[in-house]
């Protein structure tokens, strides 16, 4: 069940990366470097979940729970950009799972993905009950 919840949570919210950790500034490149800072969404409980990206690591801070997260972004996929989510840190039940999507960016301050939180990928923009979680983040202006 708290997987579900984790998957509404990254729902309502994620994000990007190479696959390799990145160590400095200068190694971050393309989309991996466009989607670096912070981003938000209306949690489904109220309130606001916050979606933080340094290098390839994504931290989810929602209202009731704290996930610790390594992208994996991959720009050159086809027919759609692959954005893989595998959860480091978070309540025993989601620990460890990953969650493969798709994803794209609309200028530079909203991103749009679509994950599945179990199964295969999606191929498509399309939200599908819990099976497929379509998701829109809007940058945080600092």
């Amino acid at each position: 069940m708290r997987f579900i919840q984790f998957a509404m949570i990254l729902a309502l919210g994620l994000m990007f990366m190479s696959g390799a950790s990145v160590r400095s500034e200068e190694e971050l490149v393309g989309d991996l470097k466009a989607v670096q800072g912070k981003w938000t969404t209306e949690s489904g409980q109220g309130g606001k979940v916050t979606w933080t990206i340094k290098g390839n690591k994504l931290k989810v801070e929602a209202p009731s729970r704290t996930y610790e997260i390594t992208l994996t972004l991959k720009a050159d996929a086809k027919p759609e950009k692959t954005i893989d989510f595998k959860i480091d840190e978070a309540p025993e039940d989601s620990k460890g799972k990953t969650s493969l999507g798709i994803y794209k960016l609309d200028g530079n301050d909203k991103l749009i993905f679509c994950f599945a939180p179990e199964g295969g990928r999606p191929k498509e923009y399309k939200q599908v009950g819990y099976e497929q979680i379509l998701s829109e983040l809007k940058r945080v202006k600092e």
